[in-house]
């Protein structure tokens, strides 16, 4: 068939994109804090918009499990609930010992090297004390781990629980998570991806998020509960 000539700008982010992705970034970071409502009319105002893509993205927030929408009374950032954060973490760390495997057998030189990189990106903003910049290496770390693994739809089941599971990682990161062990974890992920060793690569994996996570998770459900963020 013949190819359509290209022409034209490039395609730009729609109003429903600028909408969600900035929406998705407040309530993953706190920025809107669990339980806030949201009003379209000023969300509208705010970004120079129409109602239309202010609620289709509130929709679509929604069906990710991070609005809610209340009968005659409007949207609201979604509460939490200590089973969502068990399964959140249960999740992304099947996913990502998986992800582990898979890098050690589709590992270079060249890409090892950048793991280390990145590696070292996320151990200088930890010892600076930068949560934001922290928590963006760590998850810069990851992405690229499942980069190496080349399974696109692994990664796209990544992203998604990343956005979840960031919403706690912030949360702890603001109320004392020692992120020493995962420096730890990353140098034997790193280790075992460069020596192709699949079952230590695993372990490494299921420990940075699991294992992390059973260590701190008294930390979020406090926090959670001082704060009135508990879905009830």
């Amino acid at each position: 068939m013949p190819i359509p000539q290209k022409g034209g700008p490039e395609k730009t982010e729609s109003a429903k994109e600028k909408v969600y992705n900035q929406l998705l970034q407040w309530m993953i970071d706190g920025t809107l804090a669990p339980g806030e409502k949201l009003n379209e009319s000023e969300l509208a105002d705010y970004f120079s918009v129409s109602r239309t893509p202010v609620h289709e993205a509130l929709m679509l927030l929604a069906e990710e499990h991070f609005t809610e929408v209340a009968p005659s009374r409007g949207s609201f950032v979604s509460l939490i609930s200590m089973e969502d954060a068990d399964a959140v973490y249960e999740a992304i760390s099947a996913i990502q010992c998986n992800i582990a495997v898979l890098a050690c057998e589709k590992r270079t030189d060249a890409a090892v090297k950048t793991l280390r990189e990145l590696n070292e990106r996320f151990e200088r903003a930890y010892s600076a004390g930068d949560i934001e910049q922290t928590l963006r290496t760590d998850n810069a770390f990851h992405t690229y781990v499942a980069e190496i693994a080349g399974n696109p739809y692994l990664q796209k089941y990544l992203r998604h629980l990343q956005q979840h599971v960031y919403r706690f990682e912030y949360i702890l990161s603001r109320v004392g998570s020692d992120r020493t062990p995962s420096e730890q974890n990353h140098r034997e992920l790193i280790a075992a991806i460069a020596d192709g060793n699949k079952a230590v690569a695993s372990m490494a994996a299921e420990e940075n998020w699991i294992g992390q996570y059973r260590d701190e998770r008294i930390l979020l459900e406090r926090a959670i509960r001082e704060n009135g963020w508990e879905k009830t």
